[in-house]
């Protein structure tokens, strides 16, 4: 019993340990600055907002935001090529969880009917222009502790 709570506590922070490698190897990418001189919106998103990872092809297309009840989902594009949403969210206004300077808007998925592994991620979006947001994604494993693992865009359709 012993030995086995040994090697559970190893690679509990050998997990510890990578995801605060990947937090510090985020938060030294270009993005970062970028991020950092953004601003909260002013109004908060409403409507469909499509969405990109630099570097990644992905499903995800985007978020659809519904600002008067302050939730939103994600649309996804299935392997037949049809949209299909999932992952829903709630938002609001609050301080950067590692940027506690920073005023942003915040997509929490720690809601009821999301699996358990989503509900501990929260994305933080600034707006960097008129039309376009940029997200950062940070996963809470560890209460106070939360972890960053990488960025988005979000941008107005058609613009």
């Amino acid at each position: 019993m012993f030995k086995f709570i040994k090697v559970l506590v190893v690679i509990v922070v050998v997990i510890i340990l990578i995801c605060l490698f990947r937090t510090w190897q985020v938060e030294r990418q270009p993005s970062q600055s970028i991020f950092l001189n953004g601003k909260s919106p002013k109004i908060a998103p409403d409507g469909l907002y499509i969405g990109s990872v630099e570097g990644h092809q992905v499903s995800w297309r985007g978020k659809k935001f519904d600002e008067t009840n302050h939730s939103g989902i994600n649309i996804f594009e299935n392997a037949q090529g049809n949209e299909e949403k999932k992952y829903s969210f709630v938002t609001g206004y609050g301080t950067g969880v590692r940027d506690k300077n920073l005023e942003v808007f915040k997509i929490d998925y720690d809601i009821d009917g999301n699996p358990f592994w989503l509900r501990a991620i929260l994305d933080e979006i600034v707006q960097i222009s008129p039309t376009e947001y940029l997200g950062k994604v940070h996963i809470r494993i560890i209460p106070g502790l939360p972890f960053t693992f990488g960025y988005f865009k979000l941008s107005s359709p058609g613009k």
